[in-house]
């Protein structure tokens, strides 16, 4: 090998490749900027086009948990309520993720912040223990307990390999909607109930939640429950089917009244 392939060769091999997080933000960009092209596209009912950009924007960065949202309401768009459940139930997985990982990196800045000005006051009460006599010139730098960038990149690794379940508030109301939705239509109607009620704790001002629940404990002869849900979706704007409207007064008349004993 000649000297100048020889120096190509060792310039190649220790040329500085882009690191780990300017390549997560490059990611990051390029998969929303997919997912809003997505969004478009869903707008204007291609979905076919957007169910390729929402698993395009999955493809280039998995974390992000609106590309599973978003894959999920292209689903249920077009009656794929089964593969539905598995894009939500993975969308509920990473938006948990993303907002604990979105903390971890809060507590940690606050955690560098708060032993960059320890550190600092330390060196200062140095300096005044000495008088300032000696010329000693103070100087910023990581002190023995700062957290350097790898020990950081260390511990969100394993806080996110080692995560607990949060609160369901990480989680948008529209992902528990539209599982209840997908759980009806494939006749698992508790499993839909419930994430319609959980849809309805986060965000109770979710009309479509109340409708549906309405027609949902209906058919389960919880007459009650449905007209509460129901006064509830009108009360929102939401216009009823006038024959379900009929049916359930129908049956809640029809009832038994109790004789006082």
């Amino acid at each position: 090998m000649n000297r100048a392939l020889a120096l190509c060769v060792v310039v190649l091999f220790f040329a500085p490749g882009p690191s780990a997080e300017a390549t997560g933000k490059d990611r990051l960009k390029l998969a929303r900027a997919q997912l809003a092209k997505a969004e478009v596209l869903l707008e204007k009912a291609d979905f076919e086009g957007a169910e390729r950009l929402f698993r395009k924007a999955i493809a280039t960065e998995p974390e992000l948990p609106t590309a599973h949202l978003g894959l999920g309401k292209v689903l249920v768009s077009q009656q794929r309520y089964e593969e539905a459940l598995v894009a939500l139930e993975e969308a509920e997985k990473r938006f948990v993720a993303w907002e604990q990982a979105t903390h971890m990196a809060g507590l940690v800045k606050r955690q560098i912040a708060e032993r960059q000005k320890q550190s600092l006051r330390d060196l200062q009460a140095v300096l005044e223990d000495r008088g300032g006599r000696q010329g000693i010139t103070a100087r910023t730098g990581p002190g023995p307990g700062q957290l350097t960038p790898e020990k950081i990149e260390t511990e969100q690794f394993l806080f996110r390999e080692q995560r607990e379940m949060e609160a369901f508030e990480a989680i948008p109301a529209q992902v528990f909607y539209l599982e209840g939705i997908s759980y009806l239509r494939t006749r698992q109607r508790s499993q839909g109930i419930e994430a319609l009620e959980v849809c309805l704790l986060i965000d109770d001002r979710y009309q479509l939640a109340h409708y549906n629940l309405a027609v949902a404990r209906f058919t389960r002869g919880e007459l009650d429950l449905a007209q509460t849900h129901l006064a509830a979706a009108i009360a929102r704007g939401v216009e009823p089917d006038a024959r379900f409207v009929a049916d359930l007064e129908r049956a809640i008349d029809s009832r038994p009244v109790a004789v006082e004993r």
